[in-house]
């Protein structure tokens, strides 16, 4: 009986060091510059593991700042953080709303009424109708509806049937037309099944065969990298033609961009902890504009971090003229990718890490969204950290600093 006390008292109180180490992790880290000048400030933390997986960048307010809408995964609940200002924002955001929902892994937005307002849309069957600025911070006036209660990856929202209203993506294989009356009843839209994926990352529309219409690029994880041709609007209600882009079986995030300058779309793909490219970054520079996308593959090995999760292809030195690779790993060091010379050469192409304090204690990080969170004029990146308790964070880019020193 003592044995059995001594041990749980063990467990206890390592339960409640971890989590007193959490709690206190983004305090002691948060705001401190690397040796590059990025820092990492904490939007609202996550000691009791309520699991925020899944950021939308937008002004919701109409006030100039870029606010945060954030949907928790095992909370099950969305909340719209509002920036606070220029000033403010790199401490923590006190003022949000809350939706309550179902277990939630990612996030939509998207004017799904056609009243000009962006709407909110988690994991796909829960949509939120914005009541426009003037009630935007109220959350009751938000009307929601339900087309289906459960999961579904990746919500995208984007004009399919080309009719000038916009409809919702759903799993990357599903659609639901908008109808044009009765907007907000979910009896009223349509549901069209275009193919079918295991477990899709992301659902990027691109008309990537350079035919005039949408397709869809989807990183399907346990399989590969896919992407399904639009088969033209007399037929889009039907099953989209799916085509392999790239075999990698077990990618996590990928982007498209223009990495090396040419004015044509590159693709950028993360190589997960599985398979033959795990803990690798895998780069495709497209070769051609138009028909079947041709490539050379770029294989880069990280430099830091758990394994490459997170990707964007954006100006992190303040020269416009060349994107760089911004890769955010699952835990660890955030890290960078770019190439001098001729880009086709592998040799050319190095990876450096970005190094942050606290690096170690962010254990569960997403993918990279794009924003200007302290309105200084240059792209921060923005991120959540599931499970180590910094909860939804931020990446300062130092770039404007360094170009007016």
């Amino acid at each position: 009986m003592k044995l059995s006390l001594l041990v749980y008292a063990l467990l206890f109180t390592g339960g409640l060091l971890h989590a007193v180490d959490k709690e206190e992790n983004w305090k002691i880290y948060s705001g401190k510059a690397g040796p590059s000048g990025w820092r990492c400030h904490t939007v609202y933390p996550d000691p009791k593991d309520h699991g925020p997986d899944g950021i939308n960048v937008h002004d919701w307010d109409g006030d100039g700042d870029s606010d945060l809408f954030v949907n928790y995964e095992e909370g099950k609940y969305s909340r719209l953080y509002f920036n606070p200002g220029s000033g403010k924002s790199r401490h923590p955001w006190s003022q949000f709303i809350e939706f309550k929902h179902g277990q939630c892994e990612d996030s939509g937005i998207g004017d799904l009424d056609n009243d000009g307002d962006l709407d909110y849309i988690a994991n796909g069957g829960w949509v939120y109708f914005n009541p426009g600025k003037k009630k935007i911070a109220d959350a009751s006036a938000w009307k929601k509806m339900t087309l289906f209660n459960y999961e579904r990856r990746v919500p995208t929202v984007t004009d399919v049937d080309g009719d000038g209203l916009n409809d919702l993506v759903v799993g990357a294989q599903e659609w639901y037309q908008q109808p044009e009356t009765g907007k907000q009843e979910a009896r009223n839209w349509k549901k069209h099944v275009m193919g079918k994926n295991r477990w899709p990352m992301n659902c990027i529309m691109r008309d990537l065969d350079g035919d005039g219409d949408m397709d869809m690029v989807v990183p399907d994880r346990g399989k590969e990298i896919c992407w399904y041709v639009n088969p033209g609007k007399d037929k889009v209600t039907g099953p989209w033609q799916r085509k392999t882009l790239h075999s990698h079986h077990e990618p996590m995030f990928m982007t498209l961009g223009d990495v090396n300058g040419d004015k044509i779309e590159d693709v950028v793909i993360t190589g997960g902890s599985l398979g033959k490219l795990a803990r690798k970054l895998i780069v495709l520079l497209r070769t051609n504009k138009k028909g079947e996308p041709t490539f050379k593959e770029i294989i880069i090995n990280q430099p830091a971090g758990n394994f490459p999760k997170g990707v964007a292809v954006t100006d992190l030195d303040g020269d416009p003229k060349k994107k760089e690779i911004l890769v955010i790993p699952k835990g660890g060091d955030l890290w960078t990718a770019t190439y001098s010379g001729d880009s086709m050469e592998p040799k050319n192409w190095t990876a450096t890490p970005v190094i942050m304090p606290g690096a170690e204690t962010r254990k569960k990080m997403d993918n990279a969204w794009l924003g200007d969170l302290d309105n200084d004029g240059d792209l921060d990146v923005i991120t959540t950290d599931e499970n180590g308790g910094w909860g939804v964070i931020w990446f300062e880019n130092p770039a404007r600093k360094k170009k007016s020193a």
